[in-house]
This record gives C-alpha cells, sequence and structure tokens, in this order.
C-alpha cells in the first residue's frame, strides 16, 4: 500500500460509508480525486456498492474488508472504492446493469472492476466468500487474478470493457411508422396483464406493487386480494410495530430478509390505500394504521422529511451483529399460549433451525389482540435494535408523500406535513440531506417523486405553495433530464460523467424514475389541461412511450409502472371542483372514499380559477378534459 493512500470514508455522512471509514482497506469515494488516483497509479478501480441496510453487504464486509491481510492484498492491487447505491444511482446503475448483462444476475454487494481510464466495467460480480464456496471463488483469488489479468491481460480487459460499454449503449430503433398511442398501450397492457397472471410463487418473493396497480386496473381482483392478504398475515410485514420488510426468502412469504426501506412502505401504504377504496382485501386498515405508526415514531427526521432505512442485522445474545435479531421469537419470550397461537410462535420455529419464530398473523376467534401487540412491543423494545440510516432522501420522500394525500387518517396529515416542511425548504432539488449536511443536485427522481408529491399533496388539502414549487421543479426537470429525442436520462450534467448517460426505464424495486416523470406530466396535463406548457407536457410523456418502442410490448412486465402513468395520456379521467365556505359538504368524503386512480376532488374555500360559489354555500362543478358541466349546489349530484 502507498503510505499516502488512507481510508477516506471518515470524511462522508453516508451511514453505509462510515460503516466502513475503520476497515483496513483504504476505501474512497466516489470523487474525482479517487478516479484520478488510479489513472496515476495505474490500478483497477474496485467499485464496491452497497447499502447501509444490506445484511450480505455485512457479511462481506465482516469476512472480507476487516481482514488485515485481505486489505493489504487489496491496497496493494487496486484503488478500492465505496459507493453508497442510494447516494449515486447513476454509479449503481451503469454496474448493476454490467453485472446483469455479464452474469445474468445481480445484487449486493456489488463489486465492480473498472478500467479508471475510462471507467468501463471490466469484470463484476456480487458476493464472495472468504474461502472457495457457492460454487464462487474466494474473495481473495478473484483480487490476485484481477491484479494479474491487469498486468499481462490489458488489451483483453480493454477490449472486454468496450463491449459490455457498446452493449449497455444499445437502445432498440424505433421500427417504422410512429404506432398509435392508444394502440401501441393497449397491446402492452395486455401483454403485461397476462405475464404477471403467469408469474409462479418461487423464492425469493418481493412485493410488486406496480404490478398490484397493473392487475387492480385490468380488474383481476381475486389474485391481489390474495397477495395483498398473504403479504399483510405473513413474515413480511412487522406485525408488532408496523412496516414491511424488504422480501421474503422463500416462497410461502414466511421468513424475510429483515430490513426494512422506507420506499416499499411507501408503495405498499399507496398500494392498500387504492385497494382499501376498491374493497380488495382483509387487512387493508390494519397494516395502513400500523405502518403510519412506524413511521411517525421511529422515522422522522426532527428538522423534516423521513429517514431512509432499518438494519436488517442487530446484536444478539452473544454479542454479535446477526439477521433478524431483533424480530425473532421463542415461545417462552412470548411466556403466552394465546399470544404464541396468534403470532404462529412455536419451539420448532421457523427460522434456520434456530428454534425461533418469525410472526405472522393466525385467526384465534374472538380475540382483540391489541394489548398482547402492545406488550411484545415493549418487550422487543429491550432488545438492541437495528440501525437507522438516517439519510433523508428527495425521491423516497416524494414517494411517500405521494402515499400520505391518499390516504384519510390523520396519522397521513401529520406524516404528509412533516415531508412538506423538507421539500419546500430549499430552491435547489437534493439527492439527500444528513443532518445539516446537503446532499449533491438531485437525480430524475427526486424531481419527479418531488413534483408529484407536492402535487398530490397540494391537490388535496389545497396548499398553494406545494402546487407552485410543484409546476417549478417539473419545468426544472424538463430542462435538464429530458431528451428531445424521446425520454429522460436519469442524470442532469451536474453528475459525474459515466461511460453512458444513465435512463432508468424499466421498474425495478421502485417504478422507473421516467414512470414517475411521465405521471407527473399526465397529472398536470389532467389539473392544467390549457396551461401555456401544456404542449410541451404530453410531447414529453408521448415521447417516453414512444421512445421505448417494441420492448414495451416484448417486455411488458419490466414497464408496468410506465404503463399504469401513461393510460392518464390516454383517459385523463375527471375533477369534480369544490369551492366551499370553509366547510366540505359531506358529500364530499364518500366521493373521496370511492374515487377512482384518475378521478380527482379539488376542494377549496379559495375561488378556483373562474369557479366561484356566488352566494352559495358551496358550489361544484364536474370536469372532463376541457369541458366542465353546468355548475350544481345540490350533494346527490356529488357522484362519479
Amino acid at each position: 500500500m502507498c503510505p499516502d493512500i488512507v481510508n477516506r470514508l471518515g470524511e462522508c455522512t453516508s451511514p453505509y460509508l462510515l460503516q466502513h471509514a475503520e476497515n483496513p482497506v483504504a476505501w474512497q469515494p466516489w470523487d474525482d480525486q479517487a478516479i484520478a488516483l488510479a489513472r496515476e497509479l495505474d490500478r483497477p478501480l474496485l467499485v464496491s456498492i452497497g447499502y447501509s441496510a444490506c445484511h450480505w453487504c455485512h457479511v462481506m464486509e465482516h469476512e472480507s474488508f476487516e481482514d488485515e491481510a485481505m486489505g493489504q492484498l487489496m491496497n496493494d492491487a487496486l484503488v478500492c472504492i465505496k459507493v453508497d447505491r442510494e447516494e449515486r444511482p447513476d454509479v449503481d446503475a451503469l454496474y448493476m446493469n454490467a453485472c446483469t448483462a455479464m452474469t445474468g444476475a445481480g445484487g449486493w454487494p456489488l463489486n465492480a472492476f473498472v478500467d479508471p481510464h475510462t471507467l468501463n466495467p471490466f469484470f463484476v460480480g456480487t458476493y464472495f466468500p472468504p474461502t472457495p464456496a457457492f460454487n464462487r471463488p474466494s474473495w481473495a483469488q478473484v483480487v490476485d487474478s484481477i491484479s494479474k489479468a491487469w498486468s499481462e491481460q490489458r488489451e483483453g480487459i480493454e477490449k472486454t470493457a468496450e463491449m459490455v460499454i457498446e452493449r449497455l449503449a444499445q437502445r432498440p430503433p424505433a421500427e417504422g411508422d410512429a404506432p398509435d398511442l392508444a394502440a401501441q398501450l393497449g397491446m402492452a397492457r395486455a401483454a403485461a396483464v397476462d405475464h404477471v397472471m403467469r408469474m409462479g410463487n418461487t423464492a425469493p418473493q418481493f412485493p410488486q406493487p406496480m404490478r398490484l396497480e397493473t392487475l387492480m386496473r385490468s380488474g383481476d381482483h381475486e389474485m391481489v386480494a390474495t397477495e395483498l392478504d398473504t403479504m399483510a398475515t405473513r413474515g413480511l410485514f412487522d406485525h408488532l410495530a408496523g412496516g414491511w420488510h424488504r422480501y421474503c426468502v422463500d416462497a410461502a412469504w414466511a421468513v424475510p430478509h429483515f430490513e426494512k426501506m422506507l420506499y416499499d412502505n411507501a408503495l405498499l401504504l399507496a398500494t392498500h390505500a387504492r385497494a382499501r377504496r376498491l374493497g380488495i382485501g382483509a387487512h387493508n386498515d390494519r397494516v395502513i394504521r400500523l405502518t403510519l405508526e412506524w413511521l411517525n415514531t421511529e422515522m422522522l427526521d426532527p428538522d423534516g422529511g423521513v429517514w431512509s432505512t432499518l438494519d436488517a442485522d442487530s446484536l444478539g445474545e452473544h454479542g454479535r451483529s446477526e439477521e433478524g435479531e431483533f424480530y425473532l421469537w421463542t415461545p417462552e419470550q412470548v411466556d403466552d399460549d394465546v399470544a404464541c397461537e396468534r403470532f404462529g410462535v412455536t419451539e420448532a420455529g421457523n427460522f434456520e433451525g434456530s428454534g425461533r419464530s418469525v410472526l405472522a398473523l393466525h385467526e384465534v376467534e374472538g380475540l382483540d389482540d391489541e394489548a398482547i401487540r402492545q406488550r411484545l412491543l415493549k418487550d422487543r423494545a429491550k432488545r438492541p435494535r437495528p440501525g437507522t440510516d438516517d439519510k433523508v432522501l428527495t425521491a423516497w420522500n416524494g414517494m411517500l408523500l405521494v402515499a400520505c394525500a391518499d390516504l384519510p387518517e390523520e396519522e397521513a396529515r401529520s406524516l404528509g406535513e412533516h415531508i412538506v416542511v423538507e421539500l419546500l425548504a430549499r430552491d435547489e432539488v437534493l439527492r439527500t440531506r444528513r443532518g445539516s449536511t446537503l446532499g449533491g443536485e438531485g437525480f430524475l427522481d427526486d424531481h419527479a417523486w418531488a413534483a408529484l408529491g407536492l402535487l398530490r399533496w397540494g391537490l388535496r388539502h389545497d396548499h398553494t405553495d406545494c402546487l407552485e414549487r410543484s409546476l417549478a421543479i417539473t419545468e426544472r426537470m424538463l430542462d435538464r433530464f429530458h431528451d428531445p429525442e424521446g425520454g429522460f436520462w436519469l442524470t442532469g450534467e451536474g453528475h459525474t460523467e459515466l461511460p453512458i448517460r444513465q435512463r432508468s426505464e424499466a421498474d425495478s424495486a421502485v417504478p422507473a424514475a421516467s414512470a414517475v416523470a411521465t405521471e407527473l406530466l399526465a397529472s398536470l396535463l389532467q389539473r392544467w389541461p390549457a396551461h401555456p406548457n401544456a404542449s410541451d407536457w404530453r410531447d414529453a410523456a408521448e415521447g417516453t412511450i414512444l421512445a421505448i418502442g417494441p420492448q414495451l410490448i416484448e417486455r411488458a412486465g419490466a414497464y408496468c409502472a410506465l404503463l399504469n402513468a401513461a393510460e392518464g395520456l390516454i383517459d385523463p379521467g375527471a375533477i369534480w371542483f369544490i369551492h366551499h365556505d370553509g366547510q366540505e359538504p359531506e358529500a364530499v368524503t364518500a366521493l373521496r372514499a370511492n374515487a377512482d386512480w384518475n378521478q380527482v376532488i379539488i376542494s377549496s374555500a379559495t375561488s378556483i380559477e373562474d369557479k366561484d360559489r356566488g352566494g352559495a354555500v358551496w358550489k361544484a362543478w364536474h370536469c372532463a378534459g376541457m369541458v366542465c358541466d353546468a355548475p350544481t349546489t345540490n350533494a346527490q349530484d356529488l357522484v362519479w
């Protein structure tokens, strides 16, 4: 190791990077200094990507990155960079796409070996064990092989890296004349529904809120109810504090990976809100109530916004940090036969042969389990808590604000107001904030989710500042991220240059950023169809769909969020405008409870453009597109 190369992560604010600040590896953050160092030394870059709640990231750290000899090997052969995928989605997207292209799979930790002179990846993998296992070489073998190949086979490495980048840069061209948008969307939606219906119950099991929305719109309510009720009653959900874990490792949804991500909870809150309005599923009220309780109790940043994640691991009784320690129970710990029956705690257990159980919900006739829940929650609070990643990510907060705007619970109102404080705090849209430290320029998803969240909140709660801020962010989003040839870039010009300017078009665990931008533009067109910028909004939204071309049908299941968003361009639905004296008519409550995805209520004590109640207590206008019916003051007319 060169004596002047030191671990620089102690200068960072990301909890994930700080977890590695004491490693013997001379980790660098992703910045120009680290890249320049690798070029100067002519060494491969190791770009190691993860996030603070990632269990296997912790495993690889403990096994390899905390080992002195391994650290020396890495420091002598490489320049090592650590990246928080939540802070740098562009870096993560490039090297994850490379991993998928080269290996057929991906995941975290993600370890990419990169030519520092071009930033092209030439070897990418995920977790590697300290000794050969799982049909994988050891991490030491990987590092040694890379070092030798860099010295002895440089030309081959450079060609491999160029081929990977060329493949990733390819975008299928649009063929023939531009298709009719409605016809293309109709074919793609049918293909997406067919894809989702054919998906089997295979491990691991991830929640799929975008696909569930597609099924709800297609009328496949029974399938949606089954999946929502399964997720709500088995191991994916935290039955004591509320909130969903990231995914389950088994096909039966019994045993989760225990990290809790804000984005999963935001998306599933919105899904359950929609299902409740449609009368789908039996557990919507419970999971919504508990999840709002968890977010308000445990995840609020004191300065505004909501934190990002809870870790999967925590200290166990043997003093080691282990996955799931905070959440597992034995019958002796529960100490109540009825509670064991209610939550499925058995002597055999269901977690890795440990005799401990992941809680699940079982019917016990006549039982009100709230007292049991509170007692177990109090007992669990005595255990060492999982770590909290206390970054406030703009995109995920906007996502949660969208969900809160759709919920009638007072807890959602208070949570949303706390998020609005963050999203209105400054002119620039940032990627992240941690304490008083502000992150860099936001990406496409930050702008799109912030603008959509503020729009939905402003419309729901008559908040003019939110609406004005949403419109301003939208214009900035179009200026910085819109591709005139169709679609959106994930990155702005202010982000670090990479071999490929990234897009976000297919869904991952979250809706594609381009889909959120399309949803935003469709929502703006519904509210302000005659706005001076309306034609720009429509052109950008339709161009995003058409630019993807045949893939939208061939891989329809990967584009559910975009298909759902694009439906608003074809079917803009309807709006009820209600101008009142400060007291909404009672019929508005039922109107909201029965609203479909494209039906909006705008209720205000201030006149709405040219819509004024005059001397009436209230007056309402039903509008679709650019046409409004005659106003009414009859409550019986307030129906969809």
